[in-house]
């Protein structure tokens, strides 16, 4: 099979593949997260099991930065190869076991610890496996093609969140509501392993020309030393855009059967489409941004997600079928633009190689982990308590424009 594939072709599906069963998982607790609710944590009140489910997701979500500092580094002291394949390797068993959890009613408060404990260890490798991917990608590729390498990780990311939505979806449509929710649900966990063999077998002679320093110094210490300036920029630019990611992929489905009146399928479908859609203009961004520039992409991008978010939400709680799809749409080009650059700017903005893996892995792990993994939770709780469909656009907006006036002081 190797011989149908180019070397750089290789290189770029042996880097995303981790992603893939990453971001698949993810779209399953997004999609069943009002079933797994009401199976592992039941409660009389629906928005209780909902954060419950939420609040699992929020579990793995915040090891991510401990997985980070652990395998950004391994992947600076060690090598970008075995950071890979030992974050792989981690991440695919939980979800795998995942579909033999016994729920609360055959066990009761163990399911729950046993769900989270899973989550946990899957946290802890997902923080490895992004940076890892990310920089092994962007310094394979060529200069004028770093911001396109870069977002192929972000491709392998809604490649498997399209397989998960998509798989749920076409599991709700045949084995029906009832019996998705005894056991159909099941299905989409066990069928991770598939995705993990085809992972390890791309990873298996992965190239890795990295060599590291004899350098001592720990990398995150060096960074907090002499990079604290980059580090914070970068962190509130990555926390906007993550905040908005998973709004946009976990709790958007959820706001569109609360808020637009649309059925658990229609939300699903509308789900789906958006992820399609991401996977083509991800790409397509990071080549514009490879044209024009990182910096000046972000900040359009930014700069009109702050003022559109909420007439586009507005649209779409009005607007029926059509109109959730089109602004869902819409928000995902702006997503696309606003994230497709990030990635190959976090590795760059660092001279020095042997801290970019730690450099990138810190900072996208804990955007995406502590504050892209409290964000669904916190938009469910946030729009109970106010009262206020359109909570998640002014916290957007607000996270936008903090993210546009640091992009205006980051040095082009």
């Amino acid at each position: 099979m190797d011989y149908l594939i180019t070397p750089k072709q290789k290189i770029v599906a042996a880097g995303i593949i981790g992603n893939v069963i990453e971001y698949y998982d993810f779209a399953l607790i997004g999609f069943l997260a009002v079933m797994m609710g009401n199976l592992f944590f039941p409660s009389d009140d629906p928005v209780l099991s909902l954060l419950g489910s939420f609040g699992a997701f929020a579990a793995g979500m915040i090891m991510r930065p401990v997985g980070a500092l652990v395998f950004g580094h391994i992947g600076d002291r060690i090598g970008r190869r075995f950071a890979l394949m030992s974050s792989l390797v981690l991440m695919a068993l939980p979800t795998f076991l995942i579909g033999f959890l016994p729920t609360y009613a055959q066990i009761g408060i163990m399911a729950p610890i046993l769900l989270v404990a899973l989550r946990m260890i899957q946290g802890l490798s997902v923080g490895g496996e992004y940076a890892s991917s990310i920089v092994y990608l962007v310094e394979q590729s060529s200069p004028n093609r770093q911001n396109l390498y870069g977002s192929f990780v972000s491709v392998g990311a809604k490649i498997g969140m399209a397989l998960g939505s998509g798989l749920c979806g076409a599991l709700l449509w045949y084995l029906g509501e009832e019996a998705m929710g005894e056991w159909g649900w099941r299905i989409p966990f066990w069928a991770s392993i598939v995705i993990a063999a085809a992972g390890l077998y791309l990873r298996r002679n992965l190239t890795d020309e990295y060599q590291p320093s004899e350098d001592k110094t720990v990398p995150i210490v060096a960074i907090l030393r002499h990079h604290r300036r980059e580090f914070w920029q970068f962190l509130s630019i990555a926390s906007a855009i993550w905040i908005f990611y998973y709004t946009v992929f976990v709790y958007l489905p959820i706001w569109l059967q609360g808020s637009a009146g649309l059925s658990k399928a229609e939300a699903g479908q509308i789900n789906t489409i958006s992820i399609i859609i991401g996977v083509v203009f991800i790409p397509l961004m990071a080549m514009v941004a490879d044209k024009v520039g990182s910096l000046r992409v972000m900040k359009y991008a930014a700069f009109m997600l702050a003022f559109g978010i909420y007439p586009l939400m507005v649209g779409m709680s009005i607007g029926g079928y059509w109109g959730a799809m089109a602004g869902t749409i819409a928000l995902v080009i702006l997503l696309c633009a606003f994230q497709a650059p990030i990635f190959a700017s976090t590795v760059m903005v660092l001279q020095y190689h042997g801290y970019r893996a730690s450099f990138t892995a810190v900072i996208l792990g804990s955007a995406a982990g502590i504050v892209g993994g409290i964000t669904p939770a916190l938009m469910t709780s946030l729009s109970a308590l106010s009262g206020d469909p359109y909570t998640p656009a002014y916290v957007i907006a607000l996270t936008s424009l903090i993210g546009w006036s640091v992009l205006r002081r980051v040095p082009v």
